[in-house]
């Protein structure tokens, strides 16, 4: 079975998303029953001494992981794979260069340019080879999208809603149903059809996912534990002051 389809990303799974900090908070989300959980280590709170005992916790319930790295830097991406991440998701990639560059820190030679150290990832036998996502978030993206989806190694697309409208000018708003963007997003989800590649992309909420399905996305990741817990934070202390 490969690494895609244990993280399950041409399924319409769902999954769950961390921005904040511990183990514990991993180990309730993987409970939880989602397909695989992404742990957010470039808009989230979570350092590198954090994210190894997180990665523990979601290999204790069976959840498959993938770890959003800080940026395209093969360091990031082999720390967060050496800790064990069955991938990573590369956020800002505009060309086949910078997919390129995402790929091949993935992957040990003579495929990739990866460091090999037997450190989690070594413990395990014979682990499956790390899924490499990268992000099209931009106007630069869109425009290489094609050179992108033909990089060797790039096994999944994921769409960042806010910032892929940020940066075609339209407002954040524009991710809630905006006809325009929806085309957009469109357009991305069908070039990756065309090749064969699973695409994804963060919803803020449930009706998101299936808006989001129904343009062509094949996973989606659900709002981040931050986001839920004060949502419903807030709406626990709304109802008790009614």
């Amino acid at each position: 079975m490969s690494t895609a389809d244990v993280l399950r990303l041409e399924d319409n799974g769902v999954g769950g998303w961390l921005q904040l900090p511990g183990s514990a908070t991993a180990e309730l989300m993987g409970s939880v029953g989602f397909d695989f959980v992404c742990v957010d280590q470039q808009h989230g709170l979570i350092g590198d001494d954090a994210l190894l005992p997180m990665l523990q916790a979601l290999d204790a319930t069976g959840t498959p992981t993938l770890v959003r790295v800080v940026a395209n830097d093969a360091a990031a991406i082999g720390r967060a794979l050496d800790r064990g991440a069955g991938g990573v998701v590369v956020p800002l990639v505009d060309s086949a260069d910078d997919a390129r560059r995402a790929s091949t820190a993935c992957r040990y030679p003579p495929r990739g340019d990866r460091s090999y150290g037997p450190l989690r990832a070594g413990w395990r036998a014979r682990p499956p080879e790390p899924l490499c996502v990268v992000m099209v978030e931009t106007a630069a993206a869109v425009a290489a999208l094609a050179e992108i989806l033909a990089v060797d190694g790039v096994d999944a697309i994921f769409i960042g809603p806010s910032d892929l409208a940020l940066n075609t000018g339209r407002t954040l708003e524009a991710q809630h149903g905006d006809p325009d963007y929806d085309e957009l997003v469109g357009s991305i989800t069908a070039a990756c059809r065309e090749r064969g590649l699973p695409v994804g992309i963060y919803c803020a909420t449930s009706a998101h996912v299936h808006r989001f399905r129904g343009l062509g996305c094949t996973f989606t990741v659900l709002s981040s534990d931050a986001a839920i817990l004060r949502a419903a934070a807030g709406d626990q202390l709304a109802a008790s002051r009614a």
